[in-house]
């Protein structure tokens, strides 16, 4: 699918088109090879680099030439193979030429392009190439916090939702963490390109551009500081579980050792006294089993009150 996009200049807001027009922004979703074939033709774009972001393991990296620049980043999904807010990441391309920003995408409804839709002013003219990249990039790490504050209240509504957490509340936490590892790595190599580019929007010596990069990489880096943070907290509330069920565990054991101990006593007091042989004690006396029985009570109230000291339970 194409889509064609240009900026309103009152309201600076994205107005979709219905052919191509001059300057605007051409979003390929899901395209086909027709399409592929197109986009390649018709602004010199080579075939490997259009068709790199439809792979799913195709890594951040930025490449020049002398007709167009090529960005593939990441930005986030939420991965709807799962019931629950579980988030992985996908790339993306963004092709600077000369009178237009392409993208290329093999999802259709990704975050960053229905914030880019959303906004209702701010964006720069689709003509202004690296004005509407930022935007681009800018709206991607918008989608990371997104997807960063979702993951964090769902975290949170676990770790409140019960003081003892079910198995299937901790398999959830760790597909959490999952997503957040999925989230930094994308960041950290997002950033590693975008520290590339500004090395050559340096040599533009156009403050502006410059500016609009600075802000980009903050935005990415500030997203990539609130994803360890996030992950910190998940990991010290997995390790916080951890811990409960252990001494939960520990103190199961500890009272099927005590009542195992307890049990002990009569078992053995029985076991003697129940033999089939001469000279038992107390055998031939008509107050044996009563003694038997008060002297096997006597000592197990004596172990429990000290395995009561002992706090055993």
């Amino acid at each position: 699918m194409i889509e064609y996009f240009c900026t309103d200049e009152q309201t600076r807001s994205l107005v979709k088109l219905d052919e191509e027009k001059p300057g605007c922004w051409i979003a390929l979703f899901e395209p086909t090879p027709e399409e592929l074939s197109q986009i390649t033709q018709r602004f010199g774009i080579e075939e490997d680099d259009v068709c790199a972001p439809l792979d799913l393991e195709e890594v951040s990296r930025i490449e020049r030439n002398d007709v167009y620049t090529m960005f593939i980043v990441d930005t986030p999904v939420h991965d709807k193979t799962s019931g629950e807010k579980r988030y992985t990441t996908i790339p993306i391309g963004i092709f600077e030429t000369a009178d237009h920003v392409i993208s290329v995408c093999s999802v259709y409804r990704v975050p960053l392009i229905s914030i880019l839709k959303s906004r209702q002013r701010n964006l720069h003219p689709t003509d202004n190439i690296k004005g509407f990249t930022s935007d681009i990039l800018l709206a991607s790490s918008e989608a990371y916090f997104a997807s960063l504050r979702a993951l964090n209240r769902r975290r949170m509504n676990l770790s409140h939702s019960t003081e003892k957490a079910t198995r299937k509340e901790l398999e959830e936490l760790y597909a959490l963490d999952a997503s957040f590892v999925y989230i930094k790595t994308s960041l950290t190599t997002n950033d590693t390109v975008f520290e590339r580019y500004r090395r050559y929007v340096l040599t533009l010596h156009n403050p502006e551009i410059i500016d609009l990069f600075d802000d980009v990489m903050i935005e990415n880096r500030q997203a990539l500081e609130t994803t360890k943070i996030y992950s910190e907290i998940l990991d010290s509330t997995i390790n916080h579980f951890g811990l409960m069920m252990d001494y939960d565990l520990n103190h199961t054991m500890q009272l099927v050792a005590s009542l195992t101990l307890v049990l002990c006593v009569p078992t053995v007091i029985g076991g003697v006294f129940g033999m089939n042989l001469e000279g038992i004690p107390l055998s031939d006396s008509p107050y044996g089993f009563a003694i038997v029985t008060g002297i096997t009570a006597i000592l197990l109230v004596a172990i429990l009150v000290a395995l009561k000291r002992l706090k055993w339970f």
